[in-house]
């Protein structure tokens, strides 16, 4: 075994066109299960119609990939600490994730493969920016099988949802939150990772015009900056809304509690204005609540948490669901 940085790696394969560096890899660990999302950016930078085979495939091949999904040129896995063993066959399952340990502030992963799996193991995801260092096990390619261990960062993700930022004559909560939002990444060096838009029971009476709420996520490294996150979109928030029911809601993680998505699935299709019921869920299942003017917004705030990884059921009226 082999431990190189990714610019020795880089340098041992200038001459390989064969290899294919990955853009960008991300590993985020949840606060309370031992769950890592494992994301890849993959492919040609703001493309579309990227490969989708690894997303299919990687849950088939091994047991601690629970699930796997790809947003544009993004592959995103949420994995269970813990070794699977994997029965690689070429052509049917010719690569799969072995093994992924989290260690203090580091999360290492471990693939295995043939041909391009191999190579992909053993160098392609190892000169990918965000990877510390690699450790090349078994040099990849052709029939052999290679092996690699990727060693990340271990990083972590807040949600946001926000509500209720507009009025009659002015406004867009979807463009607010989006434009705080890239002023937040660029003032503390954290990443914006998704901006979700959520439908909203249509029939609500205290609605501005269409009753969509917004979620926004931050991936990040330390705890300072999560404080620093909300501080700063609060201060937004307040100079920028033009209604006096704005709200704003935060959950650390992506491990939402099944009490609270079915919560925030009831909040999107019916109307609710029971307050006090909303503070005890969310005081239940670790939702903090910032009421920037009065309180209606958190409602639709709150909401919108529960969709951070269903956006096209996020998207549906009621009529939709059936």
């Amino acid at each position: 075994m082999t431990t190189y940085t990714p610019q020795e790696l880089k340098s041992k394969l200038k001459n390989r066109k064969w290899v294919m560096a990955y853009n960008k890899i991300l590993a985020v660990v949840d606060p309370t299960p031992k769950r890592v999302m494992y994301i890849e950016d993959y492919g040609p930078r703001n493309g579309f119609f990227i490969e989708g085979w690894r997303a299919l495939h990687f849950p088939l091949t091994s047991s601690i990939v629970e699930k796997s999904y790809r947003e544009g040129n993004m592959t995103i896995y949420i994995l269970n600490q813990g070794k699977a063993k994997l029965n690689l066959v070429p052509s049917f399952a010719p690569i799969g994730i072995e093994e992924c340990l989290v260690t203090k502030d580091k999360v290492a992963i471990t693939f295995a493969g043939f041909g391009g799996g191999g190579v992909s193991a053993s160098f392609s995801r190892g000169i990918a920016e965000g990877v510390e260092k690699v450790q090349v096990i078994q040099e990849g390619g052709g029939n052999k099988l290679g092996i690699g261990r990727i060693v990340l960062p271990a990083k972590k993700l807040l949600l946001i949802g926000v509500d209720d930022t507009d009025n009659e004559s002015e406004g867009a909560t979807y463009a607010l939150a989006h434009n705080i939002s890239i002023d937040i990444g660029k003032k503390f060096n954290v990443y914006y990772a998704t901006h979700n838009n959520i439908q909203l029971f249509p029939n609500n009476p205290h609605k501005t015009k269409n009753c969509l709420s917004t979620l926004i996520s931050f991936i990040y490294d330390r705890d300072i900056q999560k404080k620093q996150i909300i501080d700063e979109f609060i201060k937004l928030l307040k100079k920028y809304t033009v209604s006096p029911q704005t709200g704003m809601a935060t959950f650390d993680g992506f491990s939402l509690p099944e009490n609270l998505i079915d919560f925030c699935t009831d909040l999107k299709f019916h109307l609710f204005e029971d307050l006090q019921k909303l503070k005890r869920v969310c005081k239940e299942s670790r939702v903090t609540l910032y009421p920037i003017g009065e309180e209606r917004g958190l409602i639709g705030a709150v909401a919108a948490l529960g969709f951070f990884d269903r956006p096209d059921f996020g998207a549906k009226l009621p009529s939709q669901c059936h």
